[in-house]
């Protein structure tokens, strides 16, 4: 009888964590930019298809609008990150990549220093805090 309670309790705060994360997710504003287009900044993965290169100028010149979110909130906003990094002090930092990245192929292909990626940084509380554009 004690792990049939057991086996509810897990399957109720599974539950909650799922809706909650739902909600949360769809419950998202996404900043209105005029111009903006999420789905093509979404599908354009690495920037291969330079469609990323047309919108982070947008991005840039309305950073303040994307200072609120946390890692979820970002990733329904702008898509997964084609990278992220976990910094000290429990920051964590995602990698949207605009230009130049190895995985578009060989061709104009560049180091990691020298590529054109947008940078989001989250403090330990999970709230996005800088946005910044390397090598544009």
């Amino acid at each position: 009888m004690e792990k049939k309670r057991l086996y509810i309790l897990l399957f109720v705060i599974t539950l909650l964590i799922v809706i909650g994360y739902s909600v949360a997710s769809k419950s998202t504003k996404i900043p209105n930019i005029e111009g903006m287009d999420y789905s093509l900044w979404k599908s354009d993965l690495y920037g291969c298809n330079s469609d990323r290169e047309n919108l982070i100028n947008l991005i840039i010149s309305n950073k303040e609008k994307f200072l609120r979110f946390n890692q979820n909130q970002m990733i329904y906003i702008l898509g997964k990150p084609e990278n992220q990094t976990l910094y000290s002090r429990g920051q964590t930092f995602f990698y949207y990549y605009i230009k130049y990245h190895p995985s578009c192929g060989e061709k104009n292909a560049l180091s990691d220093s020298e590529q054109i990626k947008l940078e989001i940084r989250f403090d330990a509380l999970n709230r996005s805090k800088d946005i910044y554009v390397y090598n544009l």
